[in-house]
């Protein structure tokens, strides 16, 4: 059966927000307690913005630790911004939050894996990022059955 009401786009949207409000308590209030992050993206996702030594490091996804050597983090909308220290030297970052592959913050086993890939990238560049529709017309031209249980994962 095909899915017209476009379930796994709410699901995704609706944990993007949740990574949205997670942050945007960090930028508030700084990282508490023991909470960290690994945050997995797409390097080369529209909007990103990297220096090229990580692009060309990380031609197609990186993952990042939010822990102890970032600042300047500033949660809008669509993306993050922040400055990361990489071998001591600190470098701006720019990544919206549909370049998200995977959120964790390992301290409360916490975790969010989004199903997005390269392969999904075409279809998007073709389509306006931010129209509900767009992600919907994705979805119907997608045949690939949708696995849930891959969603949300848990660390041990």
């Amino acid at each position: 059966m095909e899915d017209l009401i476009g379930y796994d786009q709410i699901i995704e949207k609706s944990m993007r927000h949740v990574i949205y409000d997670i942050l945007k308590n960090v930028e508030k209030n700084g990282l508490q307690g023991g909470h960290y992050f690994i945050i997995s993206f797409l390097t080369k996702y529209p909007g990103v913005s990297i220096p090229a030594s990580l692009t060309e490091k990380y031609p197609e996804e990186m993952t990042i630790a939010l822990q102890y050597q970032y600042r300047s983090l500033v949660v809008e909308d669509e993306q993050v911004k922040l400055s990361l220290s990489f071998a001591g030297k600190f470098e701006k970052l720019v990544i919206p939050f549909k370049a998200f592959t995977s959120f964790a913050d390992p301290s409360m086993n916490f975790a969010l894996k989004f199903s997005l890939g390269y392969e999904d990238i075409e279809d998007l560049m073709q389509n306006d990022f931010h129209a509900d529709e767009a992600a919907n017309s994705s979805a119907k031209k997608s045949k690939k059955p949708i696995d849930l249980s891959a969603k949300v994962i848990s660390l041990d």
